[in-house]
């Protein structure tokens, strides 16, 4: 289960958002794919499974087609610290 970070800005852009790593001073821009899963992290703690889940609801795609590119936006927001998998 994936969780957002704590002391980040996020500011809304045309088909994403930016986010402000106040710890860092570094700046992320996210698609609207990444965008799309960021916020949802914000409801609950999410996993890939569930994450994708919801993007079905929303777009007209598969899950065994979206499922890689949650997994990879996932693991580039974890590698970059926005997001924990700890509870």
């Amino acid at each position: 289960m994936y969780r957002r970070c704590e002391d980040l800005v996020v500011c809304d852009l045309d088909g994403g958002s930016a986010l402000l790593d106040l710890n860092t001073s570094t700046y992320f821009k996210l698609n609207g794919t990444a965008s799309f899963i960021w916020e949802k992290l914000g409801d609950q703690p999410m996993d890939a499974d569930m994450l994708a889940e919801e993007l079905i609801k929303v777009y007209d795609v598969e899950k065994a087609v979206c499922l890689p590119d949650i997994q990879y936006v996932l693991n580039e927001l974890a590698t970059a610290n926005l997001i924990t998998d700890q509870p």
